[in-house]
């Protein structure tokens, strides 16, 4: 019988065992078990492929609010935290606290603003004003939000990741046949004309929705004096990719074309196919001016989101 009884005893003691190891794998040592990181997507065809791994995203910030949507902190991670894969641990947060996550990457550059936030629905990102009306091209910016709850140092419910993609868009303008412009209108100098993307809004919101006002952008650019041709800054000609200019997205943007002598100023909101100006997230917009016997007119292609070799006509 004394035997049984230590049997008994044994038994009890290696079920509590078993217990207190199940609960703290559940509370203490969620690390182990249920992890958050960040996770940066891209698209490649009609695939959402992991490409945290290459280095588009330097930074991270991370603006955590509770459940009440007030606002707690801003998590900064950087550029190794994010190629590692590091767990974004939560353990200064009581057990099942409800919390959001607001991400933007890439916010580093400076060439757009946040505001500081006393809750979500003050946590905005806005473009930034050159001071003469015109919009500062962005940074290549990521975006995401999460909703967890913390348990030990990890979240309830498993593995999670805070996930971001591309939120910002590219165009690009080039100049075709400026030359007859410049004889047509008695102008001597490639840089007597300036060009705008007309107009985009100005804010994204915590969940990622533009508001704001409508602003345009007087993109960098440069002459090529031996072709007498416009372009933006690095593009080679329209299938080079080196000139894009970063921009919020928008639709039915409009192109405008001015001369400084005021002999042309025209906005153009339809390319020669009767095809609105678009910048997609993530996408890119070309725009190839044409100039012809005083009339101007554009062609153009919209190439949307993780589409590389497109056969867009333009």
């Amino acid at each position: 019988m004394k035997h049984i009884a230590i049997i008994k005893q044994s038994l009890i003691l290696v079920a509590g065992l078993l217990a207190a190891l199940l609960t703290s794998c559940i509370k203490d040592d969620l690390a182990e078990c249920s992890k958050l990181t960040l996770k940066v997507e891209g698209l490649s065809g009609n695939e959402i492929t992991d490409i945290t791994r290459l280095g588009l995203v330097t930074d991270a910030t991370l603006y955590i609010f509770d459940a009440n949507k007030n606002f707690l902190e801003a998590r900064d991670l950087d550029k190794d935290f994010i190629l590692a894969k590091n767990e974004i641990k939560l353990d200064k947060y009581p057990d099942n606290t409800k919390l959001y996550i607001v991400a933007w990457g890439n916010l580093e550059g400076g060439n757009q603003t946040v505001t500081q936030p006393k809750n979500m629905d003050d946590l905005k990102l806005q473009l930034k004003n050159t001071g003469d009306g015109y919009a500062q091209s962005p940074d290549s910016l990521y975006f995401g939000t999460k909703e967890v709850t913390s348990l030990g140092s990890g979240i309830v419910g498993g593995d999670g990741e805070v996930v971001i993609r591309l939120k910002t868009g590219t165009y690009t303008i080039k100049t075709d046949g400026l030359q007859t412009a410049l004889d047509f209108y008695g102008l001597k100098s490639s840089g007597d004309f300036d060009f705008y993307i007309n107009k985009t809004l100005d804010t994204y919101d915590a969940t990622g929705k533009q508001l704001g006002d409508s602003i345009p952008y007087n993109p960098e650019g440069q002459y090529d004096d031996q072709a007498i041709e416009w372009l933006t800054t690095g593009v080679i000609d329209r299938e080079d990719t080196g000139g894009k200019q970063n921009s919020f997205s928008g639709e039915r943007v409009g192109v405008r074309v001015k001369s400084q002598n005021g002999a042309v100023d025209k906005t153009i909101y339809e390319d020669i196919n009767g095809k609105s100006f678009d910048i997609p997230e993530g996408g890119r917009l070309d725009v190839v001016i044409q100039f012809e016997d005083g009339n101007i007119s554009i062609r153009s292609r919209v190439t949307p989101w993780g589409v590389v070799n497109d056969d867009i006509e333009f």
